[in-house]
């Protein structure tokens, strides 16, 4: 039997402001265990437009069909192969992302968050957009939602779709809002603006010398170099200050509830489904 493998082409797609020379050759070497990126750019609308990042997982499993019940030996190249393979990517890549982030975070430079995760199926046919948490994680688990997208899109519950979107944009913000002003209230921390580094204080100005006191110092400076010095007693010598590290603030985060659904059709259409009860609710 021919071993199947499918194969990850990931395009993350970076808004500019946050895309310098250095960002990008730091996020090619972060993700290059998991496969070679590419890397895209988009301009903002305005100045004052929040950052929107965006990471594509493309499936490339040759002529091999997965999607549609229909075709011959796709239900079981899914199950067996597929869907798995989806958790594994998930887990590499958002493990990838969340240390990423760590790192930017501890050398004070901007975190890279990536909004989405659009899962392009069967060379687009079928795509599955995943929110990702609020520190850009993206949990392997889900690949559960695309398996239950695959399987609604088969029995005829979501016929003519094109694209899922969980959660919705519009449950998406209800969520973080109500999980936002929850999390302030134990953290009211969080508003106070961050200080300001101080400027660093300008040392004492060089001292000046003559050709003949540098000369001097030099040879008094020399005169030392060969000069037996007693053994020290290590125990007598003052203790290395131990300079502790900066614990870092506690993240906003919270658990993602992806059962609201904006579905997408052919015509370009749009509706609201409620993932649990298996109905749209508009």
């Amino acid at each position: 039997m021919v071993m199947i493998r499918p194969s990850l082409t990931l395009v993350l797609d970076l808004d500019e402001r946050a895309a310098g020379k250095e960002t990008i050759l730091e996020i090619k070497r972060n993700y290059a265990y998991v496969c070679t990126p590419v890397i895209r750019t988009h301009a903002a609308e305005s100045e004052d437009e929040p950052m929107r990042n965006t990471a594509r997982f493309i499936i490339n499993m040759g002529t091999y069909k997965y999607l549609l019940s229909s075709d011959e030996g796709a239900d079981d190249r899914w199950n067996e192969i597929v869907e798995p393979w989806i958790g594994n990517m998930f887990h590499k890549v958002g493990n990838t992302m969340k240390v990423f982030n760590d790192r930017q975070r501890k050398i004070k430079l901007p975190e890279i968050i990536f909004e989405r995760v659009n899962l392009e199926m069967q060379g687009g046919a079928f795509n599955v957009s995943l929110h990702t948490d609020p520190i850009s994680f993206i949990n392997p688990e889900l690949n559960a939602q695309v398996g239950l997208a695959r399987m609604l899109l088969n029995d005829g519950t979501l016929a003519g779709a094109v694209q899922v979107e969980a959660p919705s944009d519009a449950s998406w913000q209800t969520q973080n809002e109500s999980a936002w002003n929850a999390w302030i209230e134990e953290h009211p921390e969080a508003l106070e603006p961050t200080p300001e580094p101080e400027p660093e204080t300008e040392g004492e100005p060089e001292e000046q010398l003559t050709r003949e006191e540098w000369l001097e110092r030099d040879k008094e400076a020399k005169s030392y170099e060969n000069t037996a010095v007693p053994v020290t007693d290590s125990e007598s010598l003052p203790p290395i200050p131990h300079e502790e590290e900066e614990e870092e603030p506690e993240q906003f985060d919270f658990d993602v509830d992806y059962h609201i659904w904006n579905v997408t059709f052919e015509d370009g259409t749009t509706r609201i489904f409620d993932a649990n009860e298996r109905s749209f609710v508009e």
